[in-house]
């Protein structure tokens, strides 16, 4: 990348409100239609107002977790003069009911009421806005879909249109296991177990009991609902884009697993909206990794200026979609890699992007036209996947030694070198002709750029289960041997692949431990060549300049008005010869204080996950989420052990919960329900 001169002249302006009020921090219970109560954290401005309010809701305890992880940029947005709250879903925290569930039809009545109750409160202007990560980022979009009249603008970030497609539980029709079971699902069972916030007061026996009676796990309507369908739609916005009315600010990132979700929103919306992709994991652009994190939240305050408190910021009048151009900087096993640079567009999908056709051939080449004719096979190993990095905790599993390991189990073709740069932007696309010997198979493919030394960087990757090829709602299983065309598209991407540099793709049937492995062992075959045009379809955008881009100046936010401490996550990888068992096993921990209450909390998550060749009907994933609140009064606990296993017809799933206070037990609870596989 060359240097960009004048750099000064090219920063994005900054906000007409200033981080210039003092805070103070208050406890709120919002009234439901239905009587019930929703607790809130509250950051107030003191000063004249009224002030704008802005919600980030979601089920991650206003209390504890989610101020320690996300109050740094609470307290900035506040100190620009808005009321900035942390709600918390029926059934947690403070708040008073029940929850079953993620993503209720009651969860989004609440919101819509918790929004027209803040625009009713003397110190409110009757403008609300909702912003958040990740499930935040899933409630605003959801409660603007019932158009609440109040809610004048939106931030989602990192999240959905499409909770079958386009999310942690199912990925194009396989299973999610690593991320589904370990990462989320287990830990809200302990999440929503714990003891809601004690300044409610005489409340906090009669809520506690609520919840730990009345809540159950999640993952027991996922596993219910196996294909696309009634259940998935009423959450999703990709039935209706024409439900959003409140201008819109959209932001994701290459490497989140709703890359597919942001492209998509911002081109099928028709409110005033804005797209930002970066290079981050699922992480926030301020202190996004991989790649460069951004000065973004100042951004983010010019938004709510314009919309919320009537300033005209220029905003609307700059390029609708920024984006992150990535490059080769070869992916290391500390995943810091994040060559690139910022282009800005006018529109997307962009008038003038073309398609580079490479066909699958002989010797595994991908080719510029179609020669020859002919087939190559591969056999399903159930590990394959362990040298990618995982889409949420930004872990590479293995190293080398893992990576080697893909790339002897999977069928590869590689272009020649390039003479010309090309740049990339949207979702690939591959058309293949396939058999198996299999009547249920994954096909995973992933696209690389092999630089001149061998190095490879991933660019994007899909996923599909073949009994979904035709349809997400009804599958049908592959009849062995029989060839099948298959449209493949992978996942949003951007890439320079520049001149010398090879392109690559990868297939095969596993991508170990991110989706379930498929029950049946497996031979299968990709034709190509004449009658069969087995090809690789690229977006090819017009190559950019550095040089164009607006840049975002130094980061302002403070990151250390709350901290949470995230211990190095440790992973290992172990294979058992007489079995052909692979293992995996991972383990990560947190803590954090708060200085208010005098709260600390500990998060420790430990997962196991098994898989064989041998017998790939029979896998098995265990979990431990174990959390533990400290504060003046008591000692809170909740040890969450789950286990989720699989033979050829059925998964069996039971989650054991044991609560404790001062080391002596308060409740324990056992789910144990088995569903029969699907067609996964």
């Amino acid at each position: 990348m060359k240097d960009i001169p004048n750099q000064s002249k090219r920063v994005l302006p900054k906000p007409h409100s200033q981080p210039t009020f003092t805070l103070t921090v208050k406890n709120l219970r919002i009234p439901m239609r239905d009587g019930i109560r929703l607790y809130a954290k509250a950051w107030f401005p003191e000063g004249e107002g009224p002030f704008p309010a802005v919600i980030n809701y979601d089920p991650y305890r206003s209390s504890d977790w989610r101020t320690m992880s996300r109050g740094n940029f609470f307290h900035f947005l506040a100190r620009h003069g808005y009321v900035v709250l942390h709600l918390g879903v029926r059934g947690t925290d403070g708040s008073e009911g029940i929850v079953t569930d993620e993503y209720p039809l009651q969860e989004q009545k609440d919101g819509y009421d918790a929004v027209e109750w803040l625009a009713e409160q003397s110190w409110c202007n009757g403008k609300v806005g909702m912003i958040g990560t990740s499930y935040a980022g899933f409630t605003a979009v959801q409660v603007a879909m019932h158009k609440p009249p109040h809610l004048k603008a939106i931030v989602p970030l990192y999240a959905t249109d499409d909770r079958y497609t386009d999310d942690v539980h199912y990925d194009g029709g396989a299973l999610c296991s690593l991320f589904d079971l370990a990462g989320w699902a287990t830990m809200m069972v302990s999440m929503n177990a714990l003891p809601p916030a004690e300044c409610i007061g005489e409340d906090y026996d009669k809520v506690w009991n609520e919840h730990l009676e009345g809540n159950s796990p999640y993952q027991l309507n996922w596993l219910e609902n196996q294909t696309d369908g009634s259940y998935w739609r009423p959450a999703s916005l990709r039935s209706g884009f024409d439900l959003i009315e409140c201008p819109t600010l959209i932001i994701g990132a290459w490497r989140d697993f709703y890359r597919n979700s942001a492209l998509r929103m911002y081109e099928c919306l028709t409110v005033p909206k804005k797209l930002l992709m970066g290079p981050w994991g699922h992480v926030f652009p301020d202190w996004g990794y991989p790649g460069p994190s951004i000065n973004y939240m100042p951004q983010i305050v010019r938004w709510f200026d314009h919309w919320l408190k009537d300033k005209d910021t220029g905003m609307m009048e700059e390029p609708g979609y920024t984006a992150f151009m990535r490059e080769s900087s070869f992916t290391k096993p500390d995943f810091k890699g994040g060559s690139g640079y910022w282009v800005e567009l006018e529109k997307w999908p962009l008038d003038n992007i073309s398609e580079k056709k490479l066909f699958l051939g002989s010797e595994q080449k991908l080719e510029s036209e179609i020669k020859g004719e002919g087939s190559d096979e591969f056999s399903y190993h159930v590990a394959v996947g362990m040298g990618n990095p995982t889409w949420h905790i930004n872990v590479v599993k293995g190293g080398k030694e893992e990576q080697e390991f893909d790339e002897r189990k999977s069928l590869a073709y590689t272009s020649q070198p390039l003479d010309e740069r090309l740049d990339i932007m949207g979702r690939p696309q591959l058309e293949l002709t396939f058999s198996s010997t299999a009547p249920i198979v994954n096909l995973v493919v992933k696209l690389f750029d092999i630089a001149p030394d061998g190095s490879s960087d991933i660019i994007t990757w899909s996923v599909l289960n073949l009994s979904h090829r035709n349809s997400h709602t009804e599958p049908e299983p592959l009849t062995p041997d029989e060839k099948v065309k298959l449209d493949i598209e992978f996942d949003a991407t951007s890439w320079i692949f520049h001149p010398g540099h090879m392109i690559k793709i990868s297939i095969a049937s596993s991508d170990f431990p991110n989706i379930w492995p498929s029950p049946y062992p497996a031979e299968n075959t990709v034709w190509w060549g004449k009658g069969h045009k087995s090809c690789l379809k690229l977006p090819v955008i017009p190559e950019s300049d550095p040089e164009e881009a607006r840049l975002f100046g130094e980061i302002e936010m403070p990151m250390d008005v709350y901290k949470i401490n995230y211990t190095p996550a440790k992973s290992k990888l172990s294979y058992d010869f007489l079995s052909a068992t692979t293992t995996f096993q991972f383990n990560q921990s947190q803590e954090g204080s708060l200085s208010e209450g005098g709260i600390s909390l500990t998060f420790n998550d430990n997962s196991s996950f098994s898989v064989s060749d041998k017998n790939p009907a029979n896998a098995f994933l265990k979990n431990e989420h174990d959390i533990q609140i400290i504060t003046r009064k008591s000692n809170s606990r909740a040890i969450t052990k789950a286990l989720l296993e699989s033979d050829k017809e059925n998964f069996h799933v039971s989650y054991d919960l044991v609560v404790t206070v001062n080391d002596k037990e308060k409740f324990k609870r056992i789910w144990s329900k088995s569903f029969k596989r699907n067609l996964v």
